[in-house]
């Protein structure tokens, strides 16, 4: 069952987030997770890299959505070449923005993709088919995209609506901490997400830990993006550093 299929039964599917754009993290890391968040705005893979850690993810049979940093189309049809499932699309303000970019991620008849990818034709040779398994994700991450947020989950083609959080905090002067956002971005985020499912759409957010998690499944979100490797990394290591330290505090000296 396609990514897409699985979203439109209504399951809530759990992702993993992948910053540091290498193929060997996602085959150990990515492993049994329901699709992968492979950051492409705010990190610096190149092209090729992030060709590979799409087939890394085709190879351990997990979906890929590919967040990219621009509108531009040409840009998008070529993530969208090498092989993901989808494009997360950032700063959809208007309904207008998400209709361009629709068009763009599905093939005639239905949008107006370009095609020529071998990795595509390789993976699945029919554009029907791909019609049928692409992904839309768009974010919302203003005031007035959640102003526009019922008319941007009623374009056709526009699968899931991703709560930018931090970006909406800090748009308006709001303190962010992590477990915060359901106290301090609470009317704007239920209601983003209530607009979404009374038009049939799937809510996304990034839930960094546990206590995210829980909430996020609370509020009703499908797409979970468990977190991103860079931040658990750096948990990790700080936790390594403390236990270190509380063992040398509690120790004798010679």
């Amino acid at each position: 069952m396609y990514l897409k299929e699985r979203i439109a039964a209504g399951e809530t599917l759990l992702g993993a987030g992948i910053f540091c754009p290498s193929p060997e993290l996602i085959d150990w890391c990515a492993t049994g997770m329901d699709w992968v968040w492979l950051e492409a705005q705010h990190t610096h893979g190149d092209w090729t890299t992030l060709v590979h850690c799409v087939r890394a993810a085709h190879t351990i049979a997990v979906p890929t959505l590919v967040r990219t940093w621009t509108h531009d189309p040409g840009t998008i049809e070529r993530l969208l070449d090498t092989g993901a499932e989808g494009i997360i699309i950032p700063l959809i303000d208007t309904a207008e923005q998400a209709e361009k970019i629709v068009t763009r991620c599905l093939y005639p008849p239905v949008g107006t993709r370009s095609f020529g990818s071998l990795r595509t034709e390789r993976i699945e040779a029919s554009t029907d088919e791909w019609n049928n398994r692409i992904v839309t994700v768009v974010q919302i991450e203003t005031p007035e995209a959640v102003e526009n947020a019922e008319a941007i989950a009623n374009v056709p083609g526009v699968d899931v609506l991703n709560i930018g959080i931090r970006d909406l905090a800090l748009r308006q002067n709001i303190k962010w901490e992590v477990d915060s956002e359901y106290s301090t971005l609470g009317e704007q985020i239920k209601h983003v997400v209530d607009v979404g499912k009374q038009a049939g759409k799937a809510a996304c957010v990034i839930a960094q830990t546990p206590t995210s998690l829980a909430n996020a499944v609370k509020q009703g979100y499908q797409l979970i993006c468990a977190g991103m490797d860079a931040d658990h990394l750096y948990d990790a290591y700080q936790g390594m550093r403390k236990a270190l330290d509380e063992i040398e505090k509690g120790s004798e000296r010679p």
